[in-house]
């Protein structure tokens, strides 16, 4: 090491041998190695069956929300013959809570784009650290 002619590194590399699996690794590697031969390519693309329902529930979940901002169903219910007054007033409160949020300043900002980045931020969050537990707890399995 003293020697800075020679490398060291290589030295060290020359020096280390081969390491061995151990036996008890092999059969397991080659029974998952069979079972992802025997799949089609389209099981293989499209992963287990509770990935591709958790997949389903996603997207359907993200549909319906962009359904209920393009639709309010209670002000459709509402606008209904024979609709309960409690249901004639959910649209009333809901049409003043969003016209206080865009009313009210804060620094000169309206509430609404106060708390709307708020409660992006906190969702986020919210999903990285499942997301992160999820992992941490496969990784322990």
């Amino acid at each position: 090491m003293s020697d800075p002619n020679k490398d060291w590194l290589d030295e060290e590399l020359e020096n280390l041998r081969d390491l061995e699996a151990p036996t008890t690794l092999l059969p397991g590697v080659m029974r998952k190695v069979r079972e992802r031969a025997g799949k089609s390519w389209r099981a293989r693309l499209v992963g287990s069956p509770a990935d591709l329902w958790r997949s389903a529930v996603v997207g359907l979940s993200l549909f319906l929300l962009g359904l209920l901002l393009v639709v309010n169903p209670i002000q459709l219910c509402a606008q209904t013959t024979g609709s309960s007054a409690l249901l004639n007033l959910f649209p009333l409160l809901l049409d003043a809570g969003k016209a206080a949020l865009s009313q009210v300043r804060i620094f000169n900002l309206p509430a609404l784009a106060l708390v709307t980045p708020a409660i992006v931020l906190s969702y986020s969050v919210l999903v990285a650290t499942a997301s992160a537990i999820r992992h941490l707890a496969n990784a322990r399995r």
